[in-house]
């Protein structure tokens, strides 16, 4: 998450380049540094174990009579990091799994809609890329994609789980899409037959979004509720400690510092988001590779967490497109250069300009709706279009901060 920082606090860069000893490994601290991605799904999800039964119970026995059953909508609710979309990739690989075992060809396809698209074109298309690349969209409507998507399903005999995660933000960006509409009334292009499209499961942090529905799409959900509590100090130190034994050498982690991972993540203001516990341990085992040590300390973590703010993980960053990123490297060139907590959206526009003309690329056209969609992830705090800055910002050292943010952008932009 957060790239150390050279200047005051006397931090190597996080880029910089390892020693390589003869005969030693690549790193003496990192073993697989990618089981520590917030993208990176574990073979065994521990204290989710009920999410998943559940999962199960509702999908599936469908499985046994597939051919002959209606789609059932699930909603997975709960706050940021507390596993509900690798609980529900890892169910889907699960019962894919089982499908496949019992000659049924089903799929399930997870689908971000922060990053699969924030229009019902845009989702629509995507879906069917995943499901059934071949089938062109250019010249089709929103409702023809999943007509052509039911059709092709049911010609070669398929099944379809689909999950959409991030759903309260796509209603929140566009609430005049009603793609709880369109993809509740599938059964419909078909009445009275079984669909294909066998569920539906919408992932979501709250249920605030439900009040941006209209009353007949809010009744189309039912009252599938599947929750996702916080983890606690002792559950995020079971997962945290299965991550180190994948992504560090043997021995490497003390165990106080691991401790202070997990109490640190499981109380305000991080309250349980895994993604930061995970941001923590990366970072802290960066820290001690490029400052010589052999062993990830208590310090190393109190470093890194003093330097960072928890309201924006690698993950949010690494959502972003390429427009949002530059836009918000232009936000904190804007603030460094005032010395400010907040900035006009003006100044923004002009530091944008100056990042697009040194990058050779071309400025967005539609630039506030860019500002929008950080401000509605939560990355962009707005007062007025005279007063934007960085969610958080003001609660730790500026400066620090900012110079760390910049590291992780130019590492977003450098993984597209």
């Amino acid at each position: 998450m957060h790239a150390l920082i050279r200047g005051k606090v006397g931090l190597c860069d996080v880029e910089a380049k390892r020693v390589m000893l003869v005969g030693l490994p690549d790193s003496l601290i990192f073993k697989d540094e990618s089981k520590l991605s917030p993208y990176y799904i574990p073979s065994l999800l521990i204290h989710r174990d009920s999410q998943i039964k559940l999962l199960n119970s509702i999908y599936g026995k469908m499985i046994e009579n597939i051919r002959n059953v209606y789609p059932r909508l699930t909603q997975v609710v709960g706050g940021t990091g507390t596993g509900k979309t690798c609980t529900t990739i890892k169910f889907g690989e699960l019962i894919s799994k089982r499908a496949e075992e019992e000659g049924v060809d089903l799929r399930h396809i997870y689908m971000n809609c922060k990053v699969d698209g924030t229009t019902r074109y845009v989702l629509y298309g995507n879906l069917i890329k995943k499901v059934v690349p071949e089938i062109a969209t250019r010249s089709l409507s929103p409702e023809e994609m999943l007509r052509q998507l039911v059709d092709f399903l049911k010609s070669e005999d398929r099944f379809l789980i689909a999950s959409f995660d991030e759903i309260d933000y796509f209603i929140n960006m566009n609430p005049k899409e009603h793609i709880i509409y369109d993809l509740s009334r599938i059964p419909e292009m078909y009445p009275g037959k079984p669909s294909p499209v066998i569920g539906e499961i919408f992932i979501s942090r709250s249920l605030k979004w439900h009040e941006r529905l209209e009353p007949g799409e809010k009744s189309t959900l039912g009252i599938g509720i599947i929750e996702f509590p916080i983890y606690t100090s002792d559950q995020i130190k079971d997962i945290l400690e299965r991550r180190v034994k994948e992504a560090f050498q043997p021995s490497i982690v003390e165990e106080d510092a691991l401790d202070l991972i997990s109490d640190i993540t499981a109380n305000a203001p991080v309250n349980g988001d895994l993604r930061v516990g995970l941001d923590l341990l990366y970072y802290s085992g960066k820290l001690a590779e490029n400052t010589g040590f052999q062993k990830v300390l208590p310090d190393h973590v109190r470093k890194v967490y003093s330097e960072m703010n928890p309201t924006i993980t690698t993950e949010d960053i690494l959502n972003l497109d390429d427009n949002g990123k530059l836009i918000l490297l232009a936000l904190i060139r804007s603030l460094q250069s005032n010395k400010s907590a907040y900035i006009g959206l003006r100044d923004i526009r002009e530091s944008y300009n100056i990042v697009c003309e040194e990058l050779n690329i071309k400025p967005v056209g539609k630039f506030e709706e860019h500002v929008q969609d950080l401000i509605y992830r939560g990355i962009i705090d707005m007062k007025s279009l005279t007063e934007l800055g960085i969610s958080g910002a003001s609660l730790v050292d500026l400066e620090k901060f900012l110079n760390n943010l910049t590291q992780r952008l130019r590492r977003g932009l450098d993984e597209k």
